[in-house]
């Protein structure tokens, strides 16, 4: 049985989302866990006040324990981490064996100049009136522009939805068509696939076609050799 949200409603507890993984190349899970993780760094320096000799907040939270939150097996959970590290969203520090990892949640240095894009007061619709909708003039004149960026991200979306992640950090996304042609093209085809996905894990580097990329890195590894052409003369022989 479910509730409306009233003025009295005290909210459930939930997490925050930082409006900056919207703009970010994260899968849902990445994004998930940096969630999970920030809260886990408010809960620490509320209830344990733990912070290093430089003030900055840090927890400890198990592999195994983040897979029982998300409900994710221990491999993906380390993936999404080493994104997360990757993209300098986290940090983590060793404390000898036997002992877990400090983890150290960090933001995009413009993380706290960001405006509300999508509850601004110039955004924000005007009450209609005779069931008539009514926006700000702005918005009138943007609203040819937004159309058509929501027309290209839902392509995109559809686009990424047919094709399924390779890679050890599962971010090269392939179609079967896409597969199949790669596989024809390039001899040492998974090799290639690994190194684009650590290459984009490490730099945080996205590209419009995997497929395309592989095919041009390895022709670029691996140039046609030009073919010699000759010209026979009545008296030569072939």
């Amino acid at each position: 049985m479910t509730e409306f949200l009233t003025v009295d409603t005290s909210l459930p507890p939930y997490l925050v989302f930082p409006r900056f993984l919207l703009d970010m190349e994260l899968n849902e899970t990445t994004k998930l866990l940096y969630m999970v993780l920030l809260d886990r760094a408010r809960l620490s320096l509320r209830n344990e006040g733990w912070t290093d000799a430089s003030g900055h907040v840090f927890l400890y939270f198990t592999i195994e324990a983040m897979a029982n939150v998300l409900h994710k097996s221990q491999m993906t959970i380390k993936i999404s981490l080493a994104v997360l590290e990757n993209n300098g969203l986290i940090l983590r520090k060793r404390q000898g064996a036997g002992h877990p990892n400090r983890i150290y949640v960090k933001f995009p240095e413009d993380a706290f100049r960001e405006t509300d894009r999508i509850l601004s007061p110039r955004q924000t619709e005007n009450c209609p009136y005779d069931r008539q909708d009514s926006f700000p003039e702005t918005d009138k004149k943007l609203s040819g522009n937004k159309k058509e960026i929501k027309k290209n991200d839902l392509s995109k979306r559809e686009s990424q939805e047919n094709r399924s992640p390779y890679g050890n950090f599962q971010n090269v996304f392939l179609s079967a068509k896409e597969l199949e042609n790669v596989r024809q093209t390039v001899p040492n085809w998974q090799d290639y696939i690994e190194r684009l996905s650590g290459y984009m894990a490490s730099t945080g580097k996205q590209y419009q076609n995997h497929a395309a990329t592989i095919i041009s890195w390895a022709l670029q590894d691996n140039p046609p050799s030009r073919q010699k052409f000759y010209e026979s003369e009545e008296y030569e022989t072939l």
